[in-house]
């Protein structure tokens, strides 16, 4: 212990004492011949706990917003967060303060505690500080992000979500954002929030025992089936045998190819689980994987509405076609483009070009789909539901992109599954576009400025639901990354090889 002479009786029986020892800044206050020792500012917003009140019953009230903490140990009795409480006792006429640090696994413990307590009341004022916490007791502030995925886990009825694909983002742009502490508090804040969102007032959903031996071809007879424990308690076994996401990601994407998958959000929620391991590690992997194994099952399958019924026979014949080694010319896709057109013209690209080439030319005029988006659909009150389209329709085409990149340039044989998706993309909203409007207010003339923009945006959107945050968030990350995106910074050097060639208004993917 290190016990250090705070002040003397005399001094402290005129009144509440504030003892500095920095960085340390503690009030002592002395009810009856007992003395008490808590740091100075309040947890909440910080305003002084020396020039609070103190009852009879050894209750300290911040004045300002009325929380109330017990002298003894510091608990809260009302309001939030607890504040730190020393061991103090009065010796030959003087206080003496325990100033000793709390040991790492103490500190943790109980930051994590209060964590636990914010997380389930949605408390993202508490989220913040702390997290903070965490970095002031030196230890690491993403743990917050590890935990928040695990106190989420079995409470998400349908799998996956954008919560958990947020989270990667999320992570990602805290990690490019430099040892600023605020900007990397708001980004752990925002995606820890967003996990407590979806899961407030959220009953358990158990996931089953493992089962069946994990095996690529009967996991996705599983989730064809829909046989949620199958599925489930072959990706818990694999897992506990020792399995790793990498050694089932390909599963799982064929999987989520495998339709024309919930508008594109089960392969997005691939990568990011893919993505959350790789930058958190291992110990994080049941928190996705049968999060995500749960998804697959649920996910809507859009290929067996009428208007993707030639999805299936599409996919069949593009399976088929050889593979060519070049492409004589850069095939180019026809603006605007019906489903039917984008499909055959989808065909004939990949029967002369190799399916790189292909997915630029489809990524520009998913971009170009954008640009000439007739907003008046976003704000007509009078359309039927079939006809009800907003920027979402248009952006996921890029966000889907993106997740079509990272996944069959690594599992080759699925290319012909992405790109048809991504011309479903394409052809879904020709009706919805205005071939006439003047795409030059939308020039980016300067790129790292307009994601500077959006950085700042982002660290300080001010919208009222995680859900709206996340999309801008995460669009802005897969433009970013066609783009040659790196910490919301341009570097042409670290730019894909699948970017596009020619530049689009300035920028060389999207706008």
């Amino acid at each position: 212990m290190s016990w250090v002479r705070a002040a003397s009786v005399d001094e402290l029986d005129a009144g509440p004492l504030v003892f500095h020892r920095p960085p340390l800044q503690i009030s002592l206050f002395r009810v009856g011949a007992r003395v008490f020792a808590v740091d100075n500012r309040c947890p909440h917003e910080g305003y002084p706990l020396s020039l609070g009140h103190v009852g009879d019953d050894c209750v300290l009230t911040c004045n300002w917003h009325n929380w109330k903490f017990r002298l003894e140990d510091g608990e809260c009795v009302l309001g939030g967060d607890n504040v730190r409480a020393y061991p103090a006792r009065i010796e030959d006429g003087h206080v003496l303060v325990d100033v000793t640090a709390p040991s790492a696994d103490a500190a943790r413990r109980e930051t994590l505690r209060g964590l636990r307590t914010a997380f389930d009341e949605r408390d993202f004022g508490r989220t913040c500080r702390e997290i903070a916490r965490l970095h002031f007791h030196g230890l690491d502030p993403e743990d917050a992000l590890r935990e928040a995925l695990a106190w989420s886990e079995d409470r998400l009825e349908f799998g996956a979500g954008h919560a958990m694909a947020g989270a990667a983002d999320w992570l990602s742009l805290s990690r490019s954002l430099g040892p600023e502490l605020e900007p990397r508090v708001i980004c752990l804040s925002e995606a820890v929030d967003h996990l407590a969102f979806d899961s407030l007032r959220q009953p358990t959903h158990p996931y089953p025992a493992p089962g069946a031996r994990f095996d690529d071809d009967a996991f996705v007879d599983a989730i064809e089936r829909e046989d949620a424990a199958a599925a489930e308690s072959m990706a818990a076994r694999g897992l506990a045998d020792g399995l790793h996401w990498a050694d089932m990601e390909e599963a799982f994407a064929r999987a989520a190819l495998a339709h024309y998958n919930d508008f594109g959000h089960s392969l997005i929620y691939c990568v990011k689980a893919g993505q959350l391991v790789d930058m958190l590690g291992d110990g994080i992997e049941r928190a996705v994987v049968l999060p995500m194994a749960r998804h697959l099952i649920y996910t809507t399958r859009e290929d067996r509405i009428p208007e993707f019924k030639a999805y299936a026979p599409a996919l069949e014949a593009l399976r088929e076609i050889p593979r060519p080694a070049a492409a004589d010319r850069r095939p180019e896709v026809p603006f605007p483009a019906s489903l039917p057109a984008a499909i055959d013209w989808l065909h004939a690209a990949l029967s002369s070009s190799p399916p790189e080439a292909v997915y630029d030319a489809l990524l520009e005029a998913l971009a170009l789909n954008m640009l000439h988006f007739d907003t008046g659909f976003g704000v007509a009150y009078d359309n039927p539901v079939s006809r009800n389209v907003g920027w979402l329709d248009f952006t996921h085409g890029l966000t889907f992109s993106n997740a079509v990149r990272r996944t069959c340039s690594r599992y080759p044989r699925l290319w012909p599954h992405g790109l048809l998706q991504m011309a479903c993309f394409l052809g879904r909203n020709h009706g919805f576009i205005d071939a006439d409007v003047s795409t030059a207010e939308w020039r980016v003339d300067d790129p790292d400025a307009f994601f500077r923009s959006i950085r700042e945006k982002l660290l300080d959107h001010g919208m009222r639901e995680p859900i709206f945050a996340v999309h801008l968030l995460k669009t802005a990350a897969a433009v970013g990354a066609a783009c040659g995106l790196v910490g919301f910074r341009i570097c042409p050097q670290k730019a894909s090889k699948t970017t596009p060639k020619r530049p689009i208004n300035g920028c060389r993917a999207t706008p």
